[in-house]
């Protein structure tokens, strides 16, 4: 023992020495009576016992005391001895270290379990309230690839086998339920390894996307399907997913899309969605092609407006429209650009000799219409211009394929010519109307 235990215990000494030198006077007499000796051992004892109550048995009565606490549940048990006891004091100092720091990791763990609490009921909030209102809702744990929700109002509506991976739903959905030409992007979207890298990387909250959806009746409609990031947790990242019927929206957006772009008299594509449609086409999947960019305009116009009225002209570009339209395919370009003159893609054209016979028939298209109350037969005359011999923009292509067909007017009109260099010193002579810029 160090510190005050030692000297209770030489003070024990000190004091049995001077009570027995007291009653031998000065250690003089031999013999002592027992009562002395008795009194003499019992202070000595006495003074053994307390050193050892306080500096071992209650120190470890109140270690074993806080650990008790502890095993109970009680993680704010601490142990305390006095300072000159160093043995129990290193081990009150690494008992309480320890006792602060699971303390702190049950409360921070409590504080964890309560918040993942509350956002397990807040799911559930959000999951019921997106079922009042969305055809199907499903949750899924990405990181490990599980549905954990929402299987079954998959299972009703397109009778799959039972399904557990999210992966292999997308992939179920993507083959029988979603559209063949919108399958490409629904499987972009939604494959398990974009949502991650769009969730993680990006940092992106939501993925949606609209698609046109096969019942298994037979029908096609528009939907939106969505999917949230809801939580990352230590044991994944969760995302609740929905389906949202929007059929008549989009059929009525599309509605006045089509319209936007068409020409009110013709019904055909208008300058500006003419020219975008182009532009599109030949800076993506046209670039490596060859094409045709065909300008045709109806010879006498003016005269037929003045001569037999603009109804009567209006009916004219009508028609011409409509036979213009049936004679390319639906993947060729057909807009009007201007009151009688009308522009043509014809994508994949790589013969002169169909292209020839086209222009044939583009011909024999004008002869056709008839004037009423008049033997007058309406001709047009046509200019073409070669992607990418003559050009790889749309503005290069307008701008030659009218040369040529300036060429045709100047040459007699009713006839065809694909643009040559020849043409050029020709053009020096057209108004400059002509090569105004095409974009209105």
């Amino acid at each position: 023992m160090k510190g005050r235990s030692f000297w209770f215990q030489v003070f024990g000494f000190l004091f049995s020495c001077a009570f027995f030198a007291y009653h031998t006077k000065g250690f003089q007499q031999k013999m002592m009576t027992p009562g002395v000796l008795i009194l003499c051992a019992a202070v000595s004892l006495g003074l053994l016992l307390f050193v050892w109550f306080r500096y071992v048995d209650k120190p470890s009565s109140d270690f074993l005391h806080a650990i008790n606490r502890a095993i109970g549940g009680d993680y704010r048990a601490r142990f305390s001895c006095c300072p000159e006891n160093n043995n129990f004091r290193q081990l009150s100092a690494a008992f309480n270290w320890l006792m602060e720091r699971v303390e702190k990791q049950t409360d921070e763990l409590t504080e964890s379990h309560r918040l993942e609490s509350q956002l397990y009921e807040n799911e559930k909030i959000y999951r019921s309230a997106l079922e009042l209102t969305c055809e199907r809702v499903f949750e899924a744990d990405l990181t490990h690839n599980r549905l954990l929700y929402g299987y079954e109002t998959y299972q009703k509506l397109f009778s799959f086998s039972h399904i557990e991976m999210f992966e292999d739903l997308i992939c179920k959905l993507a083959e029988q339920s979603v559209y063949p030409q919108d399958k490409e992007r629904f499987l972009k979207a939604f494959n398990r390894n974009n949502l991650l890298k769009t969730f993680h990387a990006c940092g992106k909250p939501e993925v949606t996307l609209e698609f046109r959806q096969k019942l298994p009746c037979g029908d096609i409609e528009w939907v939106s399907a969505s999917v949230i990031r809801c939580c990352t947790t230590e044991s994944g990242l969760k995302v609740i997913g929905y389906v949202k019927n929007i059929d008549t929206r989009k059929r009525k957006e599309l509605e006045i899309l089509k319209q936007s772009q068409k020409d009110g008299l013709t019904g055909i594509y208008n300058k500006r969605c003419t020219q975008s449609q182009i532009e599109s086409f030949l800076c993506n999947s046209g670039n490596s092609g060859c094409h045709a960019a065909i300008m045709l305009d109806i010879d006498n116009f003016k005269r037929i407006n003045d001569t037999f009225g603009h109804i009567q002209g209006d009916t004219v570009l009508s028609i011409f429209a409509q036979k213009l339209s049936s004679l390319f395919r639906s993947s060729d370009i057909v807009g009007r650009i201007g009151g009688d003159e009308f522009f043509v893609l014809m994508k994949s054209c790589t013969s002169a000799e169909v292209l020839k016979e086209k222009l044939n028939e583009l011909k024999k298209a004008f002869e056709e219409i008839r004037l009423e109350d008049s033997d007058d037969r309406v001709t047009g005359s046509i200019g073409v211009a070669l992607y990418p011999k003559d050009g790889t923009k749309y503005q290069e292509l307008y701008k030659k394929s009218d040369i040529a067909l300036y060429y045709s007017k100047s040459h007699g009109k009713n006839q065809y010519h694909i643009y040559t260099d020849q043409m050029n010193h020709v053009s020096k002579n057209v108004p400059k109307t002509l090569f105004q810029n095409p974009a209105t």
